[in-house]
């Protein structure tokens, strides 16, 4: 069972991989320092809590562990520092243990940031899960005990095959990039780690392992390098989750994280960047954007809403010149395709097809 789930899982992140908990905004202008948060009620809490666990839960270091009814461990780890930078708040994670919850019988967690108030982690036979507290059903009439520490248990071998077969599929396309970057974006493992050009460094760490088991698809992601823009202020990372994909650009001066809707395409003048959506696995406000590269930090100039009940996707061909987009589109669950055109004009931009323009 456990290696058909993670078939399942690789074939995803492979081809180009839970759909993201918030919409992220665009690159904000770098902030100035602020006080550093105060955590510390929240690590009494939390220590508190572990000590109650009977050797349930622990903490080493910056990793939270739970260990499962199946014995194996689940460790989630906080990302707070991304190489030399803070994390970007929407790529950053923090873990809190609550303690046992008795109505439903499992973990009650605390994850920053999560739309949920509180997190939970079934104590089951189930893959590991992380669900939204508010919506967990009761259990039982009666309350559930604290349970017995289960007896440990080996890592499963097909964890590392599994490991091994997205780190081959990955480098088939990321080597040869990373190559070009001219050592300005490095691999190493789970990390990709991304050169800016004050010679500090922006580390993105793959979420794919979580201690012994698969990580729960609600924090599972990974970090592809997709290369530098041709003007070079720009690396570009698609990141991927579960069953979707974002672009990242990333300003190579300020370390600056723009969200995508896909990896983008520069047009000839290094000006402007296209980027849309392919797969409505992920239910994105937006199927299409166009986003202008020549102020400080990148800003939309246009985009295509998604609509209720339209599943039509735009695949972007190409910058016919900087002023036109090459697209085709069609029906999501169909490979019918039909070229259209996205122009710039004394009007802004607009959406051309072989019918005429919409």
């Amino acid at each position: 069972m456990r290696k058909v789930a993670l078939a399942a899982i690789a074939l995803s992140t492979v081809a180009g991989i839970a759909a993201a908990w918030w919409w992220r905004p665009p690159e904000a202008p770098v902030p100035a320092p602020s006080a550093p948060v105060d955590h510390s009620s929240d690590s009494k809490d939390d220590a508190a809590a572990i000590a109650a666990s009977k050797g349930l839960a622990w903490r080493d270091g910056n990793g939270l562990s739970l260990r499962l009814k199946s014995g194996e461990i689940l460790t989630l780890a906080d990302r707070v520092t991304c190489g030399d930078l803070p994390c970007p708040p929407e790529l950053s994670a923090r873990y809190r243990y609550l303690g046992w919850n008795e109505t439903s019988g499992g973990y009650d967690l605390q994850i920053a940031p999560s739309p949920a108030p509180k997190s939970f982690l079934p104590f089951a036979d189930d893959e590991a899960a992380l669900l939204d507290a508010r919506h967990v059903e009761r259990s039982a009439d009666a309350p559930v005990a604290l349970p017995p520490q289960p007896p440990a248990v080996q890592t499963d071998d097909s964890l590392s095959e599994w490991l091994t077969d997205i780190a081959n599929g990955r480098n088939q396309g990321e080597a040869p990039l990373i190559l070009a970057s001219h050592d300005q974006a490095l691999r190493d493992g789970a990390r990709l780690t991304l050169k800016l050009v004050d010679g500090k460094t922006l580390t993105l760490t793959d979420d794919l392992i979580c201690g012994q088991v698969a990580c729960p698809q609600q924090v599972f992601r990974s970090f592809d390098y997709g290369g530098l823009s041709s003007d070079g202020r720009f690396h570009v990372v698609e990141e991927h989750w579960n069953e979707a994909n974002a672009g990242l650009l990333i300003s190579t001066r300020t370390g600056g994280v723009t969200f995508l809707l896909g990896l983008p395409k520069f047009s000839p003048d290094a000006k402007r960047a296209v980027a849309s959506v392919t797969d409505l696995e992920w239910s994105a406000p937006r199927r299409l954007e166009i986003w202008s590269l020549a102020g400080a930090v990148p800003g939309i100039e246009y985009s295509l809403p998604a609509k209720d009940e339209d599943d039509t996707i735009y695949e972007v061909v190409g910058w016919a010149d900087a002023e036109h987009v090459r697209l085709r589109r069609g029906p999501w669950a169909s490979e019918q395709r039909s070229p259209a055109m996205l122009a710039h004009g004394g009007n802004g931009w607009h959406l051309e097809s072989s019918e005429g323009t919409n």
